[in-house]
């Protein structure tokens, strides 16, 4: 398993071949068709959740111990996770872009830059100094951190496909709640039915005591 300097080089490679990718293949501005538009939206999209699985997980497990083992560890944290929300913000911004737009373009090298100039400051600011203070041991362990962040992360984007959607929660619900709210209406329905009975018996033998007095007569007379 990695350290936490390993895997914080390792995260930035993967982050910087996306980028390379995505300034090498056509887009709105040099006459790229659709299908080339609709495989860069997908480039896009990858490189803002792996941007956001790195991010997360290095405010999670690395920037903590920045704070704790540098004698201006927050100083540079803060420096640092204000550059992430910065470029993070535009990351999102792309997201509800087409593109087709021409500010799409515009977003994306903001934010490629934005990145990229995070990545070096923490690689010549950050990390050559936490070298000298941190112990294997920690390193190893935050590295291992950091991966099972990400794994997570992983893990996190799939789950509302895994898990029932709303929709199919409220009709179980329901379904599950027809039967309890179907039994009280079953014991309404008989005590109606009972009284209507009941209700009849009485309407008959009143007819009945109604009528023997006139049988009576009648046969008297």
């Amino acid at each position: 398993m990695d350290d936490v300097f390993t895997a914080l080089e390792n995260g930035h490679r993967e982050i910087r071949r996306m980028l390379r990718e995505l300034e090498s293949s056509p887009n709105s501005t040099n006459g790229a068709n659709q299908a080339a538009l609709a495989r860069r939206r997908q480039m896009v999209d990858r490189l803002i959740m792996e941007h956001s699985r790195h991010e997360a997980a290095e405010q999670e497990c690395f920037w903590p111990a920045v704070r704790e083992l540098m004698a201006n560890g927050d100083q540079l944290a803060e420096q640092c996770i204000r550059q992430e929300q910065s470029a993070q913000r535009m990351m999102n911004e792309l997201r509800g872009l087409d593109p087709q737009e021409a500010k799409f373009e515009e977003m994306l090298r903001n934010a490629a830059q934005d990145v990229k100039s995070h990545m070096e400051f923490k690689e010549q600011q950050v990390l050559p100094s936490l070298r000298k203070v941190m112990d294997p041991q920690r390193a190893q362990r935050i590295g291992e951190q950091m991966m099972q962040s990400k794994q997570a992360a992983s893990a996190g984007r799939a789950q509302p496909h895994a898990a029932p959607r709303p929709g199919q929660l409220k009709g179980t619900a329901q379904a599950k709640g027809g039967k309890s709210q179907k039994q009280p209406q079953q014991r309404g329905q008989g005590q109606k039915q009972g009284q209507n009975r009941h209700q009849q018996e009485q309407e008959q033998e009143q007819e009945q005591s109604r009528q023997k007095p006139r049988d009576t007569m009648g046969r008297g007379r």
